[in-house]
């Protein structure tokens, strides 16, 4: 993902250091490839920003819940560790009995450091591969939102429904407002699932991660 994140980043108009920068400052996996992409299409600042926060959300929810799990910390230690946090890391540390910080920030740390490298070695040999290859670079951002929902779709008619509608309403804004159809469509999306999708299934879902 890393390196296909560098693909489109140097595709968009980004420098090889640009790209690198923005994985160690910004470090936010779908949201560089949303906003790298965006960037591509044109997109102003104010629409890749506001995007961006809206899909990076959840992280603010995945570090009150690590935060609440570890028993020794300091306001420090939360603010250092916080830039850090991945979907991976989240759950992997989740499903640990470990609850020292410590282990947390080890396991965001080599995320962290391994998503840098993949762009470093993307900026890198970018050149040296096919096109072909570059190009397939652009369906990443796809597969790796294909990746995070397929489970909850095979758990749920309710999430299927709500992914199918979601995307439609974000095809049709895509022809209206262009690249404001996302961050619309998502929120539209989220006000929608909170009607649509049973309580029974959130619950559910909580006890099995804390299981």
């Amino acid at each position: 993902m890393g390196i296909g994140y560098a693909a489109l980043a140097i595709k968009a108009g980004l420098t090889p250091l640009q790209t690198v920068l923005f994985s160690i400052f910004v470090y936010a996996g779908a949201g560089e490839i949303i906003a790298v992409s965006m960037l591509l299409n044109n997109a102003t600042a104010l629409a890749i920003i506001l995007t961006n926060f809206v899909v990076n959300l959840r992280y603010l929810v995945m570090n009150i819940c690590v935060y609440n799990k570890v028993t020794k910390s300091s306001l420090l230690k939360n603010i250092l560790t916080a830039h850090i946090v991945t979907d991976e890391s989240f759950a992997l540390f989740s499903l640990m009995e470990e609850s020292s910080i410590w282990t947390y920030s080890g396991i965001s740390f080599t995320s962290w450091l391994s998503w840098i490298f993949g762009a470093v070695i993307g900026v890198t040999v970018l050149d040296l591969l096919p096109v072909i290859v570059t190009n397939s670079f652009n369906i990443s951002l796809y597969a790796l939102f294909v990746a995070i929902l397929i489970p909850s779709i095979k758990k749920s008619r309710q999430i299927t429904l709500l992914v199918a509608i979601t995307g439609i309403i974000n095809i049709i804004l895509q022809l209206l407002i262009g690249n404001w159809s996302i961050i619309t469509s998502t929120i539209i999306g989220a006000l929608i699932g909170v009607y649509l999708v049973d309580d029974k299934y959130v619950s559910n879902v909580e006890e099995e991660e804390t299981a």
